[in-house]
């Protein structure tokens, strides 16, 4: 089956849909005719905001509530539904600080989660939307999903053993599958706050014209993937009913090439290279999903920073 056409007419819940990832799947979604329920708590600095939705407001049902309250969302899964996971709350700082909290939002959800699927008659689809950040610091110089992971922080670890208790602990009767995304970037991305990731305050920077210092003279290098791109890797594993975990690769780039473009398109030249010392993060190795999906990044950074940059000049 076509997955475009394995979307029509099918139920379809997204946690954490009023986000900047799951706002993404929720309107490719409603684009192709699925019965889209949101679940987002709108917690506060997770990224939820309702102007994400706003274009498919009347197209959508929303329940406010954690995705942990299953009892609020149970009653919309159907045979063979597909549940796309995108709630978290990743604010790597805050979670080290004060990792009971961290637990309650990131991690004990996903327990009643599981305990539900693992006592549902019927079988549905699970993608969860983990991260690259679960193999830690390394000196590998590519990760595949066969390597160590060690995560470094109590966000990445919540997010390792979420995914292990969901691939592990669901009762084997439903495709489950855990997506290690590396640096997202889109439109509708988060600019404020402090913990905005690496790209968020680079995009910050340069759009307000501020300075920004990059580390080893900017030659860090990056898996960025444009914010659409990672939401069809979702539609498209959702529709083939795959488990196990997956890396999702972007484009592996060097800082000062985000940097370039930027200054390409904004003008912005307040940036300076140092000589502070930092690691390379290893390029994700996305041959898995290749096997399965045959599927590349589709987006150049060119195109998709092109893109990021009009959308949010103007909001």
């Amino acid at each position: 089956m076509d997955w475009p056409v394995f979307y029509r007419g099918r139920r379809v819940l997204v946690f954490g849909g009023a986000g900047f990832l799951g706002s993404h799947l929720a309107e490719q979604l409603v684009k192709l005719a699925a019965e889209v329920v949101v679940v987002d708590a709108f917690v506060p600095g997770s990224g939820a905001r309702r102007e994400n939705l706003q274009q498919i407001a009347p197209a959508i049902e929303l329940i406010e509530d954690n995705y942990g309250a299953v009892h609020r969302w149970a009653a919309r899964l159907q045979p063979d539904s597909v549940i796309f996971h995108c709630a978290a709350f990743n604010t790597h700082s805050w979670c080290n600080e004060h990792p009971e909290e961290d637990a309650r939002w990131n991690y004990v959800p996903n327990c009643a989660l599981a305990a539900f699927l693992r006592r549902l008659p019927f079988p549905v689809r699970l993608l969860y939307a983990s991260s690259r950040t679960v193999y830690g610091l390394t000196a590998r110089r590519s990760l595949s999903e066969h390597d160590r992971v060690a995560p470094a922080d109590v966000y990445s670890l919540h997010c390792w053993a979420s995914e292990q208790l969901l691939l592990h602990y669901t009762g084997g009767q439903h495709a489950v599958a855990a997506l290690r995304l590396p640096h997202l970037y889109g439109p509708r991305q988060r600019l404020e706050g402090q913990e905005i990731g690496f790209v968020g305050q680079v995009l910050r920077a340069a759009l307000r014209g501020e300075p920004y210092e990059l580390y080893a003279q900017g030659m860090v290098c990056r898996d960025l993937l444009y914010v659409t791109d990672a939401a069809e890797v979702f539609l498209r594993l959702g529709a083939c009913s795959v488990s196990g975990v997956f890396n999702v690769p972007g484009a592996y780039v060097p800082a000062r090439t985000l940097v370039h473009v930027l200054e390409t398109l904004t003008g912005w030249r307040a940036y300076r290279f140092v000589d502070t010392p930092a690691p390379s993060f290893p390029r994700l190795s996305g041959k898995r999903l290749q096997q399965v999906l045959g599927w590349l990044p589709q987006t150049s950074l060119w195109e998709g920073m092109r893109m990021t940059v009009a959308a949010l000049q103007g909001m």
